[in-house]
């Protein structure tokens, strides 16, 4: 009988192994995977019960006891761990305990996804499409919009368990497959990435979409260019976050299409015509919106651009800022590449605490003075170890010249609102008429406007460069923020002010195929060749 008792641990160890093997493998097995890893565990642990006697005598009565003894704190200490564990899953949902120590918050939802969640005045329903297997991870993801507005429902959905519910929505693999629905509003996305889930947020919940036209017809930086130096990346940007855009030709359509609710006047090369820099003035002026960018005047003068921002007290200086801070030397820039991270407050930059960075701008500020029904203020600032550089000739070496140049901070952008005047109701009522009967008859008076109504006003924000927007520097910490920010506020969409979701960063490491070659002969050679000649030399002691 003592083999058949010898043949209980090898039969136990088989029973495992080979049931694990066959699931992974693909098979399904009677009863539950559980059961098969219950009976071997009950097998071996059957023998060494049998064969108790010689277990003691083989291992000795004293090891047995320091053993038993360190089995018996090991199993204690495992037992409090799991029930540690158990009292915080049942408990998760009642504490907001999460911390995301990641690099750029990856596991946390942005500002501006809270935003529009929190925003929410119906209910949004996403439907996940998941296999079965992957459905835990999935679950997980989501939970974090779920926590931020209770109006956002998520339903996980087998598609090979439900195929009716997968045709239902006419969704196909590969999968995941999300479902993002508002009333008769649908969109799909192939991702769970917070990006596309809030993109699929914006689109169901906008009325309507918005345009943003980009000037052209001075050498404007063109947003179908993918050179360093076009706008593409910014207008894939802004086509994210459902704007669409239009290129207009004011000489010739001679005024600002009604469809644009911003204009974007993109670093012109020369200076704008007469004729179009008053239909600028007329837009804004009828409570059109306008982002302005205008360079330096290393080559060309813009005195109508200027002229322009001056009628909304903006102040276009002539100069360039030069910009020699320690921070700057961080980022590697030049010192023709100023960074600002002071924001004076406005809705733009409300907590904005990210750099951006510009290159070869001029400074651009609120006018000293007043314009009436103009209100303006500055919006970023560069460091005080920068300046405002008068010698546009940047000839020789260049330094700081008092009495002529300014000493910074610099301002490089400032806003503008500009009062409409609200339109008369009515024309003007004639003299009242005398009736048959000799009475004045009474005339129609104009009806008050209704004080709920929010004034109309035109808005500006001007920048002292178009380079920061460009595809060379648009990726550079806070510039897309800030610019997608400015368009928002322009826009009036409130929402959308904030903090973008960030794409992960690339941490992978790339190698030269030198440096491939010292880390195989670190790891396969040098590492393993030190602890032979260390136990060599060990042995050597000893024999000694």
């Amino acid at each position: 009988m003592r083999w058949l008792v010898d043949l209980l641990s090898p039969l136990g160890l088989v029973l495992v192994i080979g049931s694990q093997a066959l699931v992974r493998a693909g098979r399904t097995l009677p009863g539950k995977p559980e059961y098969y890893l219950y009976a071997g565990a009950a097998l071996v642990l059957l023998h060494l019960i049998l064969r108790w006697d010689d277990v003691v005598a083989t291992v000795g009565r004293r090891q047995l006891k320091y053993g038993t003894n360190t089995f018996v704190i090991s199993l204690a200490f495992l037992v409090i761990l799991v029930a540690v564990n158990v009292i915080v899953y049942r408990n998760v949902s009642r504490w907001d305990a999460r911390w995301d120590l990641t690099k750029n918050q990856r596991y946390s939802l942005s500002d501006q996804t809270r935003k529009i969640l929190q925003a929410l005045r119906e209910d949004i329903t996403i439907t996940y499409f998941q296999r079965a297997a992957s459905m835990p991870p999935a679950q997980e993801r989501m939970k974090e919009f779920q926590a931020a507005t209770p109006r956002l429902k998520v339903d996980f959905v087998d598609p090979i368990a439900n195929p009716a519910r997968a045709q239902a929505l006419d969704v196909r693999g590969p999968w995941p497959m999300l479902v993002v629905e508002r009333g008769d509003k649908r969109e799909r996305i192939s991702n769970d990435s917070e990006q596309d889930v809030t993109n699929a947020l914006i689109k169901v919940t906008r009325e309507g979409k918005k345009t943003v036209c980009f000037l052209e017809g001075e050498g404007e930086r063109d947003i179908d260019d993918g050179s360093e130096r076009g706008l593409s990346g910014f207008k894939g940007a802004l086509e994210r976050s459902q704007y669409d855009t239009k290129k207009v030709h004011l000489m010739r359509e001679g005024a600002v299409p009604s469809e644009c609710t911003v204009l974007a006047v993109a670093g012109p090369e020369k200076d704008l015509l007469a004729p179009v820099v008053e239909s600028i003035r007329s837009y804004v002026q009828g409570g059109g919106k306008a982002l302005v960018m205008v360079e330096p005047e290393l080559k060309e003068s813009y005195p109508n651009l200027v002229g322009l921002l001056k009628q909304w007290n903006l102040e276009a200086g002539k100069d360039v800022v030069v910009d020699v801070s320690p921070i700057g030397q961080l980022f590697g820039t030049g010192e023709f590449t100023p960074l600002a991270a002071q924001y004076p407050y406005h809705e733009i930059t409300k907590d904005f605490r990210v750099t951006t960075a510009f290159h070869t701008a001029r400074s651009l500020q609120a006018g000293s003075g007043s314009v009436e029904g103009v209100s303006a203020q500055n919006l970023l600032e560069t460091s005080p170890a920068s300046w405002a550089e008068t010698d546009l000739s940047l000839k020789g070496q260049i330094a700081m010249d008092e009495g002529q140049d300014r000493q910074g901070p610099i301002p490089l952008g400032a806003v503008a609102t500009v009062r409409v005047e609200p339109s008369p109701a009515s024309s003007p009522s004639p003299e009242p008429e005398a009736s048959t009967d000799g009475e004045p008859s009474a005339s129609p008076s104009p009806s008050p406007e209704a004080p709920d109504t929010p004034k109309k006003e035109g808005r500006v924000v001007a920048l002292g460069d178009a380079d920061f927007v460009t595809n060379q520097l648009l990726g550079f910490q806070g510039n897309r923020d800030f610019v997608l920010n400015s368009v928002a506020w322009l826009a009036e969409d409130a929402d959308l002010i904030s903090i973008r979701p960030k794409e992960p960063d690339d941490q992978r490491m790339f190698l030269t195929q030198q440096q491939q070659q010292n880390v195989k002969l670190l790891a396969l050679v040098l590492v393993p060749g030190a602890f032979v000649v260390l136990g060599v030399a060990a042995w050597w002691r000893r024999r000694g």
